[in-house]
């Protein structure tokens, strides 16, 4: 399941295909993948994905944001907000190539399409005016673990709670970004065991898991590369 560092390796690529340049087509190839919400079920698509997207044609991407694992793109007055779900990812194509296999929605550029493809469904993306996207991409969301990730006294207040650290990590309203994958990681380099409990940890190791998660994102972010 896609995590902040795959998230933010995806912003990235939709950064160098699509800022800057206009929105030539929008191929949906899936009318399920245009929901109401960020929301995981296909019921939840809008009735109409063709015309809840044309605004978006003619009109020029903006530098795409990220916040824990959501994804979002100002496109003119208008613009979309991204959830990769499972098994989600965006991978380019060129014009007039085949839809890939399992693509749901692309956004067509001079040169290039940026496809969302997604095997389980369970991502989407869903239209948003572009002013309203920096409070959608936050709402109910802790700070960001690679651009906001608190030190370790901040951690420890958001996380003075009973249960084991483990399992508070993924907490998104507590720290946005962290899955199983890279919350074990981190916690391994902190030398943490994942059933210790938050309020036993020490300031120490507060600390220490700070400067792990930061040094785990760092890390993955580098090693997933060009994916397309």
């Amino acid at each position: 399941m896609p995590e902040l560092p795959e998230v933010e390796a995806t912003r990235r690529r939709l950064d160098a295909w699509l800022a800057g340049q206009p929105i030539v087509a929008v191929h949906v190839a899936d009318a399920s993948s245009v929901r109401t919400g960020l929301t995981s079920r296909p019921s939840d698509a809008v009735s109409d994905p063709a015309a809840a997207t044309r605004p978006w044609i003619g009109t020029v991407a903006g530098t795409p944001l990220r916040r824990g694992k959501r994804l979002g793109l100002r496109i003119g007055s208008s613009g979309l907000l991204a959830h990769l779900g499972m098994s989600g990812k965006w991978i380019r194509r060129a014009p007039g190539d085949p839809v890939p296999k399992f693509g749901r929605i692309g956004l067509e550029v001079p040169g290039r399409v940026a496809w969302f493809v997604d095997p389980r469904r369970f991502g989407c993306v869903t239209v948003c005016p572009a002013e309203a996207i920096d409070g959608a991409l936050a709402t109910g969301l802790g700070p960001d673990a690679l651009l906001e990730l608190p030190d370790g006294p901040g951690l420890a207040a958001r996380f003075a709670v009973k249960r084991p650290i483990k399992i508070a990590l993924l907490e998104q309203d507590r720290l946005a970004g962290l899955g199983n994958i890279h919350a074990v990681e981190a916690l391994w380099r902190a030398r943490i065991h994942p059933d210790r409990r938050c309020d036993a940890l020490t300031a120490a190791e507060w600390a220490a898991l700070s400067s792990a998660i930061g040094a785990q994102m760092t890390f993955a972010i580098a090693d997933l590369g060009e994916d397309d």
